[in-house]
């Protein structure tokens, strides 16, 4: 096994999957789940985290006023500094043609202005989920307070083959971690459409002592059987970890 695949196979067999970027709230619920995610990567310039927050705040309120649900802000701990995630489960994208006006348009530039000033960068896209792999999360338990996501970037002209993998190996084997939960999307609009994502609460940073839970349900030879499948499927795969913001989400 060269080094690249070895390393590609033991960062996948580490973290038990993850986005981008998606809902740990969603994950209890019965309904069925909205089949888009309307997400925004918003790079914080140094110094202005406090500032970006507050106008998160602000838009919070004036979405809770207008009996909207509260957007889903993660805050990236271990990749690139100063970034957040900010996601909201989309039933239709119709849903796009007449946005909601939750401000007068004074209001709205004024806050434009105030949240723009904090911001280097932001990204948009909208990613399809796949119901049929979410794991919902066991009932009774403790908030998360981490969300591990993996973005895994695969070869052009091979999604089906991943997509066969994650149904018929990754996720049978998967379930029987006892997960916190589970997402699954792909990239579409605003995005390269070979790239999927997996979200996966985490309870905390300790939980990560506890090794490769894949690893220890499997065993050496099965979880290195079950990797093979990915050989020349998946090009890149990419790990953060975020924090769960309960209290930008209204959530405490």
């Amino acid at each position: 096994m060269n080094q690249s695949r070895q390393g590609l196979k033991s960062t996948i067999a580490s973290i038990a999957f993850f986005a981008a970027t998606m809902s740990p709230l969603a994950f209890a619920q019965d309904d069925a789940p909205p089949p888009w995610l309307d997400v925004v990567r918003v790079q914080v310039k140094n110094g202005m985290g406090l500032d970006f927050e507050d106008r998160i705040r602000e838009l919070q309120a004036v979405r809770r006023d207008a009996g909207l649900p509260a957007l889903e802000i993660f805050q990236v701990v271990r990749g690139q500094p100063n970034e957040y995630h900010l996601v909201t489960p989309v039933t239709s994208l119709a849903e796009q043609n007449g946005p909601a006006e939750l401000m007068s348009p004074g209001e709205n530039a004024t806050w434009m202005g105030r949240i723009t000033s904090t911001v280097d960068s932001a990204r948009f896209l909208y990613a399809i989920t796949y119901p049929q792999h979410n794991v919902e999360a066991p009932a009774g338990g403790a908030q998360p307070e981490l969300l591990l996501l993996r973005t895994s970037r695969v070869v052009l002209g091979k999604e089906a083959e991943y997509e066969a993998w994650i149904t018929n190996q990754y996720m049978p084997a998967f379930r029987q971690t006892k997960p916190l939960g589970h997402i699954m999307a792909r990239g579409v609009f605003g995005d390269d459409v070979s790239t999927y994502y997996h979200a996966q609460p985490i309870a905390n940073w300790a939980a990560f002592d506890a090794g490769d839970q894949l690893l220890a349900v499997l065993g050496q030879r099965r979880t290195e059987q079950l990797l093979d499948g990915l050989d020349g499927v998946v090009a890149s795969s990419e790990l953060i970890v975020a924090r769960i913001r309960y209290d930008l989400m209204g959530a405490e």
